[in-house]
Parts: C-alpha cells; structure tokens; sequence
C-alpha cells in the first residue's frame, strides 16, 4: 500500500509531494524506498538529488538501480561523483544505470570510469557505458562509428542549427 502512495505521488505534479517522498526512501520496505526513488525522478525538484545519492549505498540493488536512474534524470551534476562510485557497485544493473545516468549528465569527470566500464564482466553494463560516452561525442559535435552486430554504420552529426545524419550499414560476413 505504501509502495504504491509513493507510485501514485510521482504521478501527481504537485512538488509538494518531494519531502514526503524523500521520507519515504527511509522506509523499512525496500518496495516502497525503490518506489520512492522512482517517483523522486520524474521530480523536477532538486532537493532530491542528495536523498537519491544516499539512496546508491542502499542495501538492496533495486533502490540503488531506481536511486541511479531518477539522479540521471536531475540536470544537477552534484551526484556525479557518487554515480561514478557506483560504476563499481556488485550489481550489474545498478552499474549500468550509473553508466546510463553519467551519459544523461554529460560530465566530463565520468569520461575516464565509463571507459573502464567497457570492460565490465556484464554486457549490458558495457553497451550502456559506449552509449554514455556516444551520446557525450554527439553532444560535442564529434563524428562517431557505432557497432551493432553484423553493421557498420556511420553517423555524421553537424553541430549546425540542421543535423544530417548518415547511415551506411554495411553487411560483413560472419566468420
């Protein structure tokens, strides 16, 4: 029942709902503290951003999963240090939503960690640091190759009021 209060004040766009929420991620239940997160994110309210960052040390990885995807969501980048600690964090899906929330923050103090993070053990941790770093090089202006599977494919992007994007997928053989 509490976990879904929290769902339902994340849906309300009253910002008076923020400090009941931030309370919330105190719960004992750990549905109702990721719930609490969750909600928190699609808050436009900054005093969230260092309730969240307490949140990534949580001892359940769904609320430090929820903690990392809401601070990624905040323009603020005063949690980025704490993301890039979360790089590390024993669980795959909390690292790949630190990678996916250090891509969002555009920060140039992520760089370095999302690219040790390509060589995490998990493959989903890994896709999301190259697209941090991608959606980094495309925010400068950079010309990037990407790799999905069996195709090349080139993406020219112009820093110019019109973007062109040019996409050449070449089929290699399979070995």
């Amino acid at each position: 029942m509490r976990s879904q209060a929290a769902w339902a004040l994340g849906l309300k766009g009253d910002e008076r709902s923020v400090e009941p929420l931030i309370l919330a991620l105190r719960d004992q239940d750990e549905k109702v503290q990721s719930q609490a997160a969750w909600a928190l994110g699609l808050k436009g309210d900054d005093r969230a951003v260092e309730p969240l960052t307490i949140a990534l040390t949580a001892s359940h990885e769904k609320v430090r999963s929820q903690a990392a995807w809401a601070l990624g969501l905040k323009g603020n980048t005063n949690a980025v240090a704490a993301l890039i600690q979360a790089l590390r964090d024993p669980n795959a899906r909390v690292r790949s939503q630190a990678a996916w929330a250090l891509g969002l923050k555009g920060d140039e103090r992520a760089v370095e960690p999302l690219r040790n993070a390509l060589n995490d053990p998990d493959a989903k941790v890994r896709k999301q640091a190259r697209w941090a770093l991608d959606l980094r090089d495309v925010k400068m202006g950079k010309r990037i190759k990407m790799k999905e599977k069996d195709l090349d494919i080139d993406v020219d992007v112009d820093v110019d009021p019109e973007v062109k994007v040019n996409v050449k997928p070449e089929v290699k053989p399979k070995p």
